[in-house]
């Protein structure tokens, strides 16, 4: 259902769609959320143009 709804996107935004398998749909409640949310922001700093952490070396 996410790839359908990707493929519906019509603006410029950027859309990528990133599968952990053995995830539910409600991640924050599982064991290992937080490799999920790590990804998440730095994909979110990469696409907004900001600089990583680790590219400023903080």
């Amino acid at each position: 259902m996410q790839r359908s709804n990707a493929k519906h996107y019509k603006s410029n935004t950027v859309t990528e769609i990133k599968e952990y398998e053995g995830k539910a749909h409600l991640l924050p409640a599982q064991k290992g959320c937080e490799e999920v949310a790590d990804y998440a922001l730095a994909w979110a700093v990469e696409h907004a143009g900001w600089p990583s952490a680790q590219a400023s070396g903080t």
